[in-house]
């Protein structure tokens, strides 16, 4: 029955869309009781300018619109493997993660729907590959944000981690030796940290799977990714909220999406050449495909993230940057929906720029149109999968009407 509302009264959305939600979302009750019951406060271990802000968004909340209406032309679809994906994701799980509310948690928040929304038209080969590189980078990420591990609560462990990792992963992806070592670098598994042990399935299939450039460029991006959750995690552990320009660029490190995009040539069985992935119109596109997952990401998780004790997140970001006569969230809400809308128009000029590049060449023209195509379903499947995931409990927030009231 919900499935149907929702199709009535969001007309923008296409049949394919409802089709695809696996199951009916809730909506939020306007008129609910609020729960009184006791909960352990949000802003305990929170410092500097983070405590204040936290203090001014207590109990406010955060109105989002219906943000398919500005996406409703671009493509969703789902992988054929789901069923399949979601048990392999459950049993890297179940081997890797040895806590059991951690493995309840994550089996919840069902990153094998992720998945398969992100790589609809992908063969089994590649998805195992991005299965074990989401599922780790998920874990990997949540050692650090979580609030509850000794990374996440000490700077030098944490420092120490990252430096690890990075060199685990220069490792797994057969950089440190020639090509007649890759077995070596590869079987060397025994005394990975537990968080590593996926990336070592990740580093054998791109071995197999794609070039030497490849993996570096990959490896780069993955390099800045934890370089930038470093950066981040430092803010936390501060209580810092930096200007919002300069958290955009912390942020389009640390959200991890440059390096799934890395993978996006392999996924799809193409090369695209270098002279294409190293252009201005190409470095465009990832950057706004990066900026408006991140955005999606933020807004989606503000509730959480504030809840776990961590303001790195666009929403208060943008509140504590506002100023002093319009500082509201629904100046925010203004302010992130102009943001996505600009965000996308400068994708489309990007699109169209690569499309012209490549005009004159029929078989690199398809390749390329493939590419543009992978980054619009992997921003449709961060909004839909953020919308259903338990993960981030929007189900509980969202109106008929596709709007959401997010209390944080």
């Amino acid at each position: 029955m919900m499935t149907l509302l929702l199709r009535l009264a969001r007309q923008t959305r296409s049949k394919l869309l409802s089709s695809l939600l696996p199951y009916p979302l809730p909506r939020a009750k306007e008129d609910a009781p609020q729960d009184t019951r006791e909960k352990p406060s949000a802003q305990q271990g929170l410092r500097s300018e983070a405590l204040v802000v936290a203090s001014q968004l207590d109990g406010k909340t955060f109105h989002l619109p219906d943000l398919w209406s500005i996406f409703s032309e671009w493509p969703l679809a789902v992988n054929q493997h789901a069923e399949r994906l979601q048990r392999l994701v459950d049993s890297m799980l179940e081997k890797n993660i040895t806590n059991e509310r951690k493995l309840k948690a994550l089996k919840q928040a069902d990153f094998a729907r992720l998945i398969s929304l992100w790589y609809p038209d992908a063969e089994w080969p590649e998805l195992e590959i991005a299965t074990a590189y989401s599922v780790w980078i998920f874990v990997w990420d949540d050692e650090v944000d979580a609030g509850d591990t000794d990374v996440s609560n000490d700077e030098e462990l944490a420092r120490a981690y990252y430096q690890k990792s990075l060199s685990t992963v220069h490792r797994l992806l057969g950089l440190d030796l020639s090509d007649a070592g890759k077995d070596q670098a590869c079987g060397e598994d025994e005394a990975l940290h537990p968080n590593m042990a996926l990336f070592a399935d990740v580093g054998r299939g791109l071995h197999d799977a794609t070039d030497r450039v490849q993996r570096e460029r990959f490896f780069r991006e993955l390099e800045n990714f934890m370089v930038q959750v470093g950066v981040e995690h430092g803010h936390r552990m501060r209580g810092s909220i930096p200007t919002l320009g300069k958290y955009l660029e912390i942020r389009s490190g640390s959200v991890g999406c440059a390096p799934q995009i890395a993978l996006t040539d392999c996924m799809l069985k193409i090369r695209l050449p270098e002279s294409i992935m190293e252009s201005e119109a190409m470095k465009a596109l990832w950057k706004e495909t990066v900026i408006i997952c991140l955005i999606l990401n933020d807004i989606y998780s503000v509730q959480k993230e504030i809840a776990q004790g961590s303001l790195f997140n666009i929403v208060p970001v943008m509140f504590k940057n506002c100023s002093p006569e319009k500082q509201s969230l629904d100046t925010v809400t203004h302010d992130i929906e102009v943001a996505l809308r600009e965000s996308m128009k400068r994708f489309e000029g990007a699109a169209t720029s690569l499309s012209e590049t490549v005009s004159s060449d029929t078989q690199l023209d398809k390749d390329v149109q493939s590419f543009i195509k992978w980054c619009r379903y992997f921003i449709t499947g961060v909004l839909q999968w953020s919308l259903e995931s338990r993960r981030y409990g929007m189900a509980d927030c969202l109106h008929e009407d596709g709007s959401l009231s997010i209390v944080l």
